[in-house]
């Protein structure tokens, strides 16, 4: 491998780091905030402002609702086979959704999305006289059916229905139904019980869990990291909205005709949280919305045909289909073999034997280029002041001996589109969460130890030593090109140590591919330097 192939190379991955960093990471720009839905209606029209706002304090101006005598009720259950939802009548607000095919690290204890002692799905309703209300301190009549709770209360304002209903397998329908006399401006649904942690390893947390929507049919997207320093409005209409971690979401989808038009988003619980609010401009009104509480996967959310499959960190522009290529066939090897440590090994064999036939010919130009190096002296010395005639000899030279001098980078080059594309599939694809190996806990994750990015990068010595060009062939070379050697000497003993800091932060699935396929090679450049020695 000669200089500049190794600098390309290192180029590339510094690229690579930087872009896993920040750039695939980037937040969307967000409309001016404007008031939240708990100030007075006038006051909403007048404020306008482009500061942050702050998220609001309700308690202050709660107005008492109802006076029935009803028991408060927190377990109020709805589930299926892949779902458990626990709601409370005080509100008619949902506490806890339980994934059945989750767990976390002990694996005993149920996925729940919902933070304890948290709920979401509040509702708050502003009137044109001005009066607020939170709903949350109302206590509902139920009746609950097998897959659905409909929650009653008749209030001051009116009379409100909230009704819930299990509808597939992590979607649940909501229906707001409120008549009154009074003219309601405005109502907010909540979500600002962020969502819960459900991984251990969370040092890249602050970028992995976002509040996601499209609003006008944009999609936006905005970090926690970002949302510890100010709130944020977006106005519009909002398509879609959810809340996301690693591998969970959930998503709130209006109805068509349901007039959305603003989205709250804030941190609350070190988490992302949200408001929706809803213009009404009248007595009565009956909404419907859908929700979608489960795992981010790609075929559960392609489904609602509104592009909040965009949720999912894995499709990035020109690799997107490269990584559903390698998805499905990992997959298939899965099928066959259920171990995501053995499949990855398995696929870094096939994908170096498909790639045999470039690596081979790249092995073979560099070991070719060290041979008739004393040639290549003769001709540069020969033609010194002639440099036209001293290109077109070294070209007729590497025509007579079969060697590309670029045919170093190729291969390399060929390695980053790769990369690129098992990245997210590595980092956040649901089906290898959990998934462990060897000392591994989680293919998904780091290597807890370092034990993986240490070998990577041993390999990778190994490999350019034995590229690094024999006692006699150093013998040959001109001053000059003794200084390139010494120079790239230095670049072999620094790419493995950048490579080791690179890699140590990336998902061990990653690192465990590139270090099978940095052994192979290591392996295959034996036995070519032998041939040629």
């Amino acid at each position: 491998m000669d200089k500049r192939t190794i600098l390309a190379l290192l180029l590339i991955l510094v690229v690579f780091w930087i872009s896993s960093e920040f750039i695939w990471k980037r937040n969307q720009p967000v409309q001016p905030p404007q008031q939240n839905l708990t100030e007075q209606p006038q006051q909403i029209q007048q404020q306008k402002t482009t500061e942050p706002v702050q998220t609001p304090n309700l308690t202050e101006i709660i107005i008492p609702e109802s006076e029935q005598n009803i028991a408060v009720n927190d377990e109020i259950i709805l589930e299926n086979e892949v779902i458990r939802l626990r709601f409370s009548n005080l509100g008619a607000v949902l506490k806890a959704v339980e994934l059945k095919s989750f767990t976390l690290k002990d694996k005993e204890i149920l996925v729940n999305l919902i933070p304890q002692n948290e709920e979401i799905l509040g509702t708050k309703l502003a009137l044109l006289s001005g009066n607020i209300s939170n709903l949350n301190s109302v206590t509902f009549q139920y009746n609950q059916e097998e897959k659905g709770v409909v929650f009653t209360a008749l209030t001051q304002f009116g009379a409100i229905e909230k009704s819930f209903h299990i509808n597939g397998d992590y979607q649940l329908d909501m229906r707001i139904k409120i008549e009154s006399e009074n003219q309601l401006e405005t109502y907010e649904i909540d979500f600002d019980s962020g969502i819960a942690d459900t991984e251990e390893y969370l040092k890249m947390k602050s970028r992995d869990y976002k509040i996601v929507s499209q609003v006008d049919n944009i999609l936006n997207k905005i970090t926690l990291a970002k949302l510890m320093k100010s709130d944020q409005k977006l106005n519009g209409q909002v398509d879609w909205a959810a809340i996301k971690s690693k591998y969970f979401a959930m998503a709130i989808i209006p109805d068509d005709l349901i007039d959305v038009d603003k989205l709250t988003v804030f941190s609350n619980n070190d988490s992302p949280a949200m408001n929706l609010q809803v213009q009404t401009d009248r007595g009565m009104i009956n909404h419907n919305y859908q929700l979608y509480l489960g795992p981010l996967v790609t075929e559960n959310l392609v489904s609602y045909g509104n592009g909040i499959e965009n949720i999912v960190e894995m499709d990035y522009k020109w690799s997107k289909w490269i990584s559903k290529g390698f998805l499905i066939f990992l997959s298939f090897l899965y099928g066959l073999i259920p171990s995501w440590g053995i499949v990855l090994i398995i696929f870094s064999i096939v994908l170096k034997i498909i790639l045999h036939p470039l690596t081979h010919k790249s092995f073979e130009s560099t070991s070719k280029m060290q041979k008739i190096n004393p040639l290549m002296k003769e001709i540069q010395k020969k033609y010194k002041s002639d440099p036209q005639t001293m290109n077109a000899e070294l070209k007729k030279l590497y025509k007579e001996h079969g060697v590309n001098p670029l045919g170093g980078c190729l291969p390399m080059l060929l390695q980053m589109p790769i990369l690129f594309a098992l990245y997210p599939i590595l980092r956040y694809s649901i089906d290898l969460r959990q998934a462990s190996f060897l000392w591994l806990p989680d293919l998904s994750e780091p290597d807890p130890v370092w034990a993986l990015p240490i070998l990577m990068a041993v390999f990778m010595f190994v490999q350019q030593k034995l590229m690094a060009p024999s006692k006699q062939s150093l013998a040959d070379m001109d001053e000059k090109q003794q200084a390139a050697q010494q120079s790239q000497k230095m670049m072999m003993y620094f790419m493995p140590i950048m490579m080791f800091f690179i890699f140590k932060g990336l998902s061990s699935g990653l690192v465990l591919y590139w270090t099978v396929f940095s052994i192979i090679g290591s392996v295959q450049q034996y036995f070519i330097k032998k041939k040629f020695e």
